[in-house]
């Protein structure tokens, strides 16, 4: 490993279902963002750089928000926008921002080495960032991705979206496929798309380990979605669509690990007492410390 990884934290969302800002919601008697507790695990195991992907609704909350984690870690703070040359080619009518391939692209200036994505509403454990850590000092090639079963990220309060994984012998993915509106009624797993799906179906939840390779084939992929969707008014161009292009066309592998921690995220606003319960416990069992940042 060249350098010390950096984390990027996509939180330039909007948020439909959860009325709000979740990136900007307070979370637990640390009244911290829950990205705040990422950024502490990637403190802990020794990343040295945060890269935070913000709209402009919420890019001056969390500048003042987020300071005092300066005196521990480098802190970039990108609007996800467009180059002037393409804002100039979109329909005038386009609010939407262009997606998660596009959002890990505007960090591209600020990166030079490993790194890890993550979205700003997901907590995904305390040993993640270790985890990433470990990968990227063994690992110079292949790009990873941490799963989760599809069990341990439903939420109770509504259906949701994952990638559905398929894995080949190797254990490397082979497929990254987007399922909407998951949910357990008396029948099992139900979906929008009728899938067969299982408790232990392996899913992304958009936790990346990338090379720092991986952002020339995200730049070419992203300019030809753009000259084919420049007028459009809702499509994005989406990290494991991205993925999904690399793997088919052998420009790169992803190794996929298995995550034992327990997930926990804001998709819904009845999700915040359950992600608050289980900050709680951690900060209880001493996890995390009351206040952030800490020495």
């Amino acid at each position: 490993m060249n350098s010390s990884p950096s984390l990027v934290i996509l939180a330039g969302g909007l948020g439909s279902r959860y009325k709000g800002s979740k990136q900007i919601d307070l979370i637990g008697e640390q009244d911290a963002f829950l990205l705040e507790f990422a950024i502490y695990d990637a403190v802990e195991a020794g990343f040295g750089q945060v890269v935070l992907i913000v709209n402009e609704k919420v890019q001056e909350e969390m500048k003042s928000k987020l300071t005092h984690w300066e005196s521990r870690v480098k802190l970039q703070f990108v609007l996800q926008s467009l180059t002037p040359e393409q804002q100039q080619q979109i329909h005038p009518n386009r609010s939407k921002p262009w997606g998660t391939a596009q959002a890990v692209l505007c960090a591209k200036p600020f990166l030079n080495g490993p790194f890890v994505v993550m979205n700003a509403d997901d907590y995904y454990g305390q040993t993640v960032m270790k985890s990433a850590s470990s990968f990227f000092q063994n690992e110079q090639k292949s790009h990873g991705l941490l799963s989760y079963s599809l069990s341990d990220t439903l939420s109770e309060h509504g259906g949701v979206s994952r990638g559905l994984c398929t894995l080949d012998d190797q254990g490397f993915l082979q497929s990254i496929m987007e399922c909407h509106d998951i949910s357990r009624n008396e029948n099992g797993l139900q979906c929008q798309e009728a899938y067969s799906l299982t408790d232990s179906t392996p899913v992304s939840m958009n936790l990346w380990f990338f090379q720092s390779e991986i952002l020339e084939y995200a730049a070419r992929f992203f300019t030809s979605f753009f000259t084919f969707n420049c007028q459009e008014i809702s499509s994005e161009c989406y990290l494991p669509t991205m993925v999904q292009s690399g793997i088919e066309t052998h420009e790169f592998t992803v190794k996929v690990l298995s995550s034992h921690e327990q997930w926990a995220g804001l998709t819904f606003p009845e999700d915040k007492e359950s992600v608050e319960q289980y900050i709680g416990l951690l900060t209880d069992k001493k996890c995390y410390p009351k206040s952030f940042p800490h020495e």
